[in-house]
Parts: C-alpha cells; sequence; structure tokens
C-alpha cells in the first residue's frame, strides 16, 4: 500500500514538506498579493495563492522570498498574476534554536518556459 497520499502535508498553506516531496516544484500565482497580520505574531506577511502540484495554496512569503520576486517582476503583485515560482527547501534555524525545513524561491519564470500541471 502507498502512503504518499495519506502522509501528505494537508492544508491550504505550502509547507516545505510539499516542496521536499516534489523535486521540480513549480508554484503558479493565480491571484494578487494580499498583505495579512498576523494576530498571534503581530508581524504581517504577503500572501500569494496559487496552484501547487494540483491543488490551491496559500505561499506565506518571506520578506526575503518577496524582495527576490520584486526583482524580478517588479513592485505591482498584480503584474505577477501567471509567473512560475520555482522552489526549494534549505534549513534555517527559528528564535527559539530548532533547526527546520523553509521555502526558497529558487528562479521566477512564465508559464510558457514551464510545465505545469493544471488542476
Amino acid at each position: 500500500m502507498d502512503l504518499t497520499e495519506y502522509t501528505k502535508a494537508a492544508g491550504m498553506f505550502l509547507k516545505a514538506q510539499d516542496v521536499k516531496d516534489k523535486p521540480e516544484a513549480v508554484f503558479v500565482i493565480t491571484t494578487e498579493g494580499e498583505m495579512v497580520t498576523s494576530d498571534k505574531f503581530n508581524v504581517t506577511r504577503l500572501h500569494l495563492l496559487g496552484e501547487f502540484d494540483g491543488e490551491v495554496k496559500t505561499f506565506d512569503v518571506s520578506k526575503t522570498n518577496a524582495r527576490f520576486i520584486e526583482e524580478k517582476l517588479g513592485t505591482d503583485t498584480s503584474k505577477w498574476i501567471g509567473k512560475v515560482l520555482v522552489l526549494e527547501t534549505y534549513r534555517t534555524k527559528t528564535s527559539d534554536g530548532k533547526m527546520v525545513d523553509a521555502l526558497n524561491v529558487k528562479d521566477v519564470q512564465d508559464t510558457d518556459k514551464v510545465e505545469v500541471q493544471k488542476i
């Protein structure tokens, strides 16, 4: 029995494990970005809605990743729609010293340059 579907990370947010499970990980931006403030941590983050591996996911974009995307596509997130983020993971240390996997935007491409699985 193959447990891949059962053990796959669930939920609406894109997780590092999603990317680790898919070597050719791409995220297609489908809507304009939205700034969201977390009550729990009192920080504002950029959220991008898009397609990943045939599912609709929210990418909680770090400032580092946002700067990289901005460098490639400009500051207007409405112009990011349809662009493809090529993703990878890396290890980082949290504020409490725990090592975790995190998402990194490796490249930004047009959808016509990448074969994307449609929902």
